[in-house]
């Protein structure tokens, strides 16, 4: 009989007839009966010794940590993109950068002028508005050399030939450029560069560009980018420079500045 923890118990062949308690077959079983084997343990999920307290541990962890994550918040389809910051290399006008308006002025107002022409109400999401709409008049007053006083005259000169009172999107873009600069300051400063009265040489066409550019209100531009302004605009530029080729100079000169301006670019 064998006495454990104050009971006794028969001998095991008394009650297991035949089998024999020192046989190595009962000392394995006795070794391993009571403890999962490696495939137990990875069967039900579970590690053995410190080991596996530790990695049960790391699991709990990572399974609390997993439940308590907040998800990013879904942007609406169709919702519009943010824009970015200048820092982030784009502007918040259609994606226009600095070198694109260099390179299409032309396609630069269109996305810039359009996107504002959008937003002056009533009649600007089918292409065209009244000419008393103060929002088209106060951003022709701002963006342009028209003075205010003749702007109503400006605006009738651009209504279409339907007979409405009304400009369109494109008459505005147009408005936009012939009145970038006020051309009689023009002529003057020519005059004022030139010897002869019909031209200058093409280093003091430039120079006087850079003295133009202080007449067109904030700089915008900056600085560090005038030279690479004069380079896209001079590009045609011979020897010498004419009456004509000055005005055309200054009036992209000043539609540049313009486009930066009111999209920082």
């Amino acid at each position: 009989w064998l006495k454990t923890g104050g009971i006794r118990f028969p001998p095991v062949e008394d009650i297991w007839p035949g089998h024999d308690a020192r046989s190595p077959q009962h000392s394995t079983m006795g070794n391993t009966c009571c403890t999962p084997g490696a495939e137990d343990a990875e069967a039900n999920g579970m590690a053995s010794g410190a080991g596996g307290a530790a990695k049960q541990q790391n699991n709990s962890i990572s399974k609390t940590a997993e439940t308590r994550s907040v998800p990013a918040k879904a942007v609406p389809a169709g919702a519009a993109p943010q824009p970015r910051s200048p820092a982030g290399g784009s502007s918040a006008v259609g994606g226009l950068d600095f070198q694109m308006v260099l390179l299409d002025v032309d396609q630069a107002e269109q996305l810039a002028y359009g996107t504002a022409f959008a937003a002056f109400g009533s009649g600007a999401e089918s292409g065209s508005v009244q000419l008393d709409c103060q929002p088209l008049r106060d951003f022709v007053a701002a963006n342009s050399a028209c003075p205010y006083e003749e702007l109503d005259v400006e605006l009738l000169r651009r209504v279409g030939q339907d007979g409405e009172m009304k400009i369109t999107l494109a008459a505005f873009i147009q408005m936009l450029r012939d009145n970038a600069v006020a051309e009689g300051k023009v002529l003057e400063r020519f005059l004022g560069l030139s010897t002869n009265g019909e031209t200058i040489d093409s280093q003091e066409c430039r120079s006087g560009l850079l003295m133009f550019k202080d007449e067109l209100g904030p700089d915008s531009v900056g600085e560090g980018r005038w030279e690479q302004v004069f380079d896209a605009v001079m590009n045609d530029a011979g020897a010498v420079v004419g009456m004509e080729a000055w005005m055309a100079y200054c009036k992209k000169v000043a539609r540049i500045a313009r486009v930066v301006h009111l999209t920082k670019a």
